[in-house]
């Protein structure tokens, strides 16, 4: 994460974090009021094709957009794939508690280009995923003074990074019987001249 907004939010998602996941019963409003503006809402409808409505919307993003968002689409502000990449990531956060970062490139009215970064994280219901808490804020990119020609009339998915499922810790040891590699050999393997190749997981 980039912005220190991005990472106040997160610290404070983890704080919230009890058992396996974060309740949105357990967001108190008061204690982010300092980010408030940046900060949005988005509320899970669990039917058949799932709808994330904004619940609430920061007076940053609002004026970023041209209007409060709240009861809006959150899916409808994106193209179609970028759409159903959000659809799919939403729900598989929600469910491995787990948050992502995205990089999101903005088009204004003006034709200005602006980048922000999009923080997402999974809250709890009592008996489902109840929706995410998010942030949204600018990392780059042209910036408009007149509120008009700032306003956001496009913008796409540029990068998607997943955040570790909190409470997994990494794996140390190896499956019992699996066979290890040689420290020598494993070194080997992942380095390529000045390159390191990390075999990753999830």
């Amino acid at each position: 994460m980039k912005h220190e907004i991005s990472t106040a939010l997160y610290d404070y998602w983890l704080s919230r974090h009890h058992e396996e996941a974060v309740r949105a019963s357990g967001i108190r409003p008061g204690e982010l009021s300092a980010m408030l503006p940046s900060l949005f809402l988005i509320e899970l409808d669990a039917s058949e094709k799932p709808v994330f409505r904004f619940r609430y919307c920061g007076a940053t993003i609002a004026r970023r957009y041209g209007r409060d968002l709240a009861d809006d689409d959150f899916l409808a502000l994106w193209n179609p794939s970028d759409r159903t990449t959000l659809q799919r990531d939403l729900r598989a956060i929600a469910f491995r508690s787990t948050g992502m970062v995205t990089g999101v490139l903005a088009e204004t009215m003006a034709g200005g280009i602006i980048s922000y970064e999009m923080l997402l994280l999974p809250l709890a219901g009592d008996n489902r995923p109840a929706g995410a808490i998010g942030s949204m804020v600018r990392i780059g990119g042209h910036e408009e003074s007149n509120r008009l020609r700032a306003r956001i009339v496009a913008q796409s998915l540029r990068s998607i990074r997943f955040l570790p499922v909190v409470g997994l810790e990494p794996a140390t040891a190896h499956p019992k019987g699996a066979p290890a590699f040689p420290v020598g050999d494993l070194q080997a393997r992942r380095r390529y001249g000045h390159l390191t190749v990390v075999v990753g997981g999830k």
